[in-house]
């Protein structure tokens, strides 16, 4: 039986995007190599969605990248900081640590989000395994996802002054949600998600 606790600053929690919908695919976000394009888009501080994959790869992956003028330790410390998640991550309500690694190398999270008048109230547990100031790795564990896994990754730039952050993630829900509104949503929160994790690690 799992401890509940809310987390507070210093503890961990992984900021996730949660809306899409299709079959069950995978792909890995070291396939993804960034092009001198895409380079100079993260030099003009565009978030990065590239066009979806082939049609082997379903609808419920996704991918999308940023660069956040800070250091990698400090945008990991942000991107798992319960706290700041919640003022960033759209829909997320509420978040909790479940359990904890001794040597904190994992944790057992849950979410609880809203999405307005078509999903009033979702929760979902996963698992975040952390190279710190590198990776983060989470796969579902319960919830109302069939499918909840994906990955972070941070990557030193300017000479270790500024981090490009990719998101990887497929996600495939318990319940319908119908596929304009998945990508409509998709398409809002994404960059969302990742502008407000750039706006807390750059501000003062």
């Amino acid at each position: 039986m799992y401890n509940t606790r809310i987390l507070s600053g210093s503890a961990r929690c992984v900021a996730l995007l949660l809306c899409a919908l299709g079959p069950r695919v995978a792909y890995a976000v070291s396939d993804w190599q960034l092009s001198a394009d895409d380079l100079a888009r993260l030099d003009r501080r565009e978030v990065l969605l590239p066009p979806r994959p082939e049609a082997k790869y379903a609808e419920s992956s996704f991918r999308a990248a940023i660069e956040i003028d800070a250091p990698a330790a400090q945008v990991f410390r942000t991107m798992t900081d319960c706290a700041q998640a919640l003022q960033f991550v759209p829909h997320l309500l509420r978040c909790a640590v479940l359990e904890t690694a001794p040597d904190r190398s994992w944790q057992i999270i849950e979410h609880e989000v809203t999405y307005g008048w078509f999903l009033p109230h979702a929760s979902y547990v996963f698992r975040a395994e952390y190279e710190p100031s590198a990776r983060v790795h989470f796969s579902g564990v319960a919830g109302d996802f069939v499918e909840n896994e994906g990955d972070w990754r941070l990557a030193p730039r300017r000479a270790g002054a500024a981090t490009v952050v990719t998101y990887q993630a497929q996600v495939l829900p318990r319940f319908y949600v119908p596929r304009w509104l998945a990508r409509a949503s998709l398409k809002r929160d994404l960059p969302a998600l990742l502008l407000g994790l750039r706006a807390h690690c750059e501000s003062p």
